[in-house]
């Protein structure tokens, strides 16, 4: 299934007629070196330093969502995901597309390379794309941080996972989205400091795994590989087609149709969670159970051949 069209899906299901997409048109082990934030931040194209930026009290009940985008070197690799994304939200919030992304999003990708060239972030790096809607129109704010690594490696540690049932994500015309799940994220990462667990796995409303915090969950078994779909509540990232194509390629049998469950994960060879800004990266423990790479290796390759 290709980008739009899950993302089409995921608009109609937050009840928006009409909706059309262009297509033409922390605990993570993935950490932004503190040292080496971005010094400016490019508000409406004008650079303000960092360290002076404030945002008043209208500002902040202005805020609409934040998009996320990867660069590395002088590319972004899911630009064009990235822009469907926010006309997405824009779409969701009635509102109309601002001027920069007009000619495939030359504007907006302009201004992410400016804020790249005066922050010195020329190798990899995560910008922030925070939009905000005051007096009656669109302004926004880029942040740029450097990365290390530099591009998408596959981590070299697995990652130790555990549930988190203190709160379960309910089903909603939202829970696709970063927009509608973000808070379930944050109160996750709030409770996960006082664990031994490099990241929670999210439930829904019926107790099935769906997610970890921004990221998709795969689980390999033999030649089945399994995900959440949308109809149980998952978060779809916008690396989501590419996966697909890649299992298609390494003639894996993906399905979503079985919630997952505890004893699921348990019985599977490989896991992996992934998202646009840290790629993939593999669970190696989640309880009593260990798991192994080999499959995940080909993927990653796949991966970062296809972006």
């Amino acid at each position: 299934m290709g980008y739009s069209k899950i993302y089409m899906e995921a608009a109609q299901k937050a009840g928006i007629p009409g909706i059309r997409i262009n297509s033409n048109q922390n605990r993570h082990p993935f950490i932004p070196d503190k040292m080496s934030m971005g010094k400016y931040i490019l508000i409406n194209g004008s650079f303000v330093p960092t360290a002076e930026y404030r945002i008043s009290l209208p500002e902040s009940e202005a805020f609409l969502f934040s998009e996320k985008i990867r660069a590395i070197r002088t590319a972004f690799p899911f630009f064009k995901e990235n822009l469907e994304m926010m006309k997405l939200k824009l779409l969701i919030f009635n509102l109309s597309y601002p001027e920069f992304t007009d000619n495939d999003g030359a504007g907006l990708k302009r201004q992410l390379e400016r804020t790249l060239t005066k922050n010195k972030h020329f190798l990899g790096a995560a910008l922030t794309f925070t939009l905000r809607f005051t007096e009656q129109k669109i302004s926004y704010t880029i942040q740029s941080e450097k990365c290390n690594p530099i591009g998408y490696e596959l981590n070299g540690k697995g990652l130790y996972v555990e549930l988190f049932n203190k709160i379960q994500k309910p089903v909603s015309s939202l829970s696709n989205l970063s927009i509608g799940s973000a808070i379930y994220w944050n109160i996750a990462q709030k409770h996960i400091a006082n664990t031994l667990a490099d990241e929670f796995l999210i439930v829904n409303s019926l107790d099935q795994i769906i997610e970890t915090p921004e990221s998709n969950i795969y689980l390999i078994e033999g030649k089945k590989i399994r995900g959440a779909s949308s109809e149980q509540g998952a978060y779809i990232d916008i690396t989501r087609p590419l996966m697909l194509d890649i299992f298609a390629q390494l003639n894996l049998e993906y399905t979503e149709n079985e919630g997952i469950t505890s004893e699921d994960i348990r019985e599977a060879d490989e896991a992996l969670i992934v998202n646009s800004i840290e790629g993939i990266r593999w669970i190696v423990g989640f309880e009593g159970k260990r798991f192994l790479n080999h499959t995940i290796r080909e993927i990653s390759e796949l991966f970062n051949q296809g972006i």
